[in-house]
């Protein structure tokens, strides 16, 4: 494609000289030199048909020049082509052309091209072509195109191109691509591609892709994606995608996948790891198969996992899946599917107040600590015993659902016996404060030790209690110091 792009650059110059010129090799070293030369076009000329073995400090083409070498300025009406190199200043009405090495500070209305290098200032209406290397400052309205490395400070306003790696800083109105790797700052409207790693900062409004290893920092608005490991900061309103390893934060309005991923993950949707070690945080889905540290989100997910949960349904194969039913003041009756570890486990509340006169339900979540009876009590040996420490939120509605502010935010400390691996009671001291707008829901306690009035909003405190059961397997956490020697030797 970019050998295309380079012929297509190069037809003013093949139109206009015969193609084997176009393309021959340097031969500078046999160049004659002449301090001025004058040309209409080849082969009216000082230099005559002799043109390609001259060489020059000042050359000046009032139509096309055709000429072997350029060591100084050429000034050209429509082209300068010189057929071995061009080193110096060239300001043409169309092209600047070589069939070698270009370098110096070349402006041409359309293009600037080389069969070679191309290295130093370039300032081009559709492009720049270079047959090898293109390093500089380049600009043009359309492409900045190498069939080796390119380098330097580039903009274009559809694309910067290279066969082999892209360094230094480009801008772009659509597309930075590189067959190799890509290091330095891209900025693109649409997208930057590495077919091989990416070091360095990219930012696209579309579609950031790295064939390989990405290490450094990605902002597009769509998608980053890296076939190989990632390494730093992903930054996206749609997709970031590792299929091998991630190190380091990535933040997605939609989607973060990664194959083993040890860092944050941040994501408004759902994240995804086939191995965590970190941090997730999702608005919706967090899903492993192995996963050790902490999840955040409305849904967690996974195989297997070591840490702490915190969501409305928090499903682990090696994980609690109990049923608790309990009964606190007031009168409320709740259902809980608790789940999470053995350790840290959350339920979703489903409650219904069976003493009022009138249909009060909740719904509620509650993030919990489970630890053997003798982290809290040393001197009592029991392996069945245990201790709960709960902090939950309930939002009590009347008759039917409504969302007007109506919250119960309690802490209980509950004492609980395991009657073998399926059944255990539980029961001890809660205390509460409720917020609400809602008329008439001071009843909900049985006293308060004090309710003020605030912003329009009524506030209760009191202390209360809390009993219930809990059904299906259950076992007893490892002690706390069992557990950390235990973390010291994976460590």
């Amino acid at each position: 494609m970019l050998k295309k792009l380079s012929s297509l650059g190069l037809l003013i110059a093949i139109l206009i000289f015969p193609t084997q010129d176009v393309f021959s090799q340097n031969n500078d070293e046999d160049l004659d030199y002449r301090k001025w030369r004058v040309t209409l076009f080849p082969p009216l000329s000082t230099n005559g048909t002799d043109a390609v073995n001259f060489t020059a400090r000042y050359s000046v083409n009032l139509l096309v020049g055709y000429h072997g070498g350029l060591d100084g300025a050429e000034f050209g009406g429509l082209v300068n082509y010189n057929k071995y190199y061009a080193n110096g200043f060239q300001f043409a009405g169309l092209a600047n052309a070589t069939g070698g090495e270009m370098s110096g500070f070349n402006i041409a209305g359309l293009a600037n091209i080389s069969s070679d290098d191309m290295s130093g200032i370039q300032f081009a209406g559709i492009g720049n072509f270079s047959g090898e290397d293109l390093e500089g400052i380049q600009a043009s309205g359309l492409f900045n195109v190498a069939n080796g490395t390119s380098s330097g400070l580039q903009f274009a306003g559809i694309g910067n191109i290279a066969r082999e790696d892209i360094e230094g800083l480009q801008g772009a109105g659509i597309l930075n691509a590189s067959w190799g790797d890509i290091s330095g700052l891209q900025v693109a409207g649409i997208s930057n591609i590495a077919r091989n790693s990416v070091e360095g900062l990219q930012v696209s409004g579309g579609i950031n892709f790295a064939g390989d290893d990405l290490s450094g920092l990605q902002v597009s608005s769509a998608a980053n994606l890296a076939l190989g490991d990632i390494e730093g900061l992903m930054v996206t309103g749609g997709v970031n995608v590792a299929r091998k390893n991630a190190s380091g934060l990535l933040i997605a309005g939609g989607l973060n996948i990664a194959n083993e991923l040890e860092g944050a993950s941040i994501s408004g949707g759902a994240n995804i790891a086939k191995e965590l070690n970190g941090l997730q945080f999702a608005g919706f889905l967090n899903a492993s198969q192995k996963a050790t540290g902490l999840q955040i989100g409305l849904i967690n997910v996974a195989k297997e996992f070591h840490g702490v949960p915190i969501g409305f349904i928090s499903y682990y194969g090696n994980g609690r899946k109990n049923l608790d039913v309990r009964f606190s003041d007031g009168g409320f009756t709740d259902i809980g599917l608790t789940l999470g570890t053995y350790r840290v486990y959350n339920s979703a509340l489903f409650g219904y107040n069976t003493l009022l006169d009138r249909n009060v339900y909740r719904v509620g979540l509650a993030v919990g600590l489970e630890k053997n009876i003798q982290d809290a009590f040393p001197n009592w040996q029991s392996e069945s015993v245990f201790v709960n420490q709960e902090f939950s939120v309930t939002h009590q509605f009347e008759e039917e659902w409504s969302r007007d502010l109506n919250l119960i935010y309690s802490y209980k400390y509950l004492l609980g016996k395991r009657f073998g691996n399926g059944f255990s009671v539980y029961g001890g001291p809660t205390f509460n404060a409720q917020v609400s707008r809602v008329q008439g829901a001071d009843d909900y306690s049985w006293y308060s030790m004090w309710s003020p009035e605030w912003k329009g909003r009524d506030y209760q405190f009191w202390v209360g209690f809390t009993a219930g059961i809990r059904i299906f397997k259950q076992k007893a956490p490892e002690r706390f110091k069992d557990e950390f020697d235990n973390w010291e030797m994976e460590w």
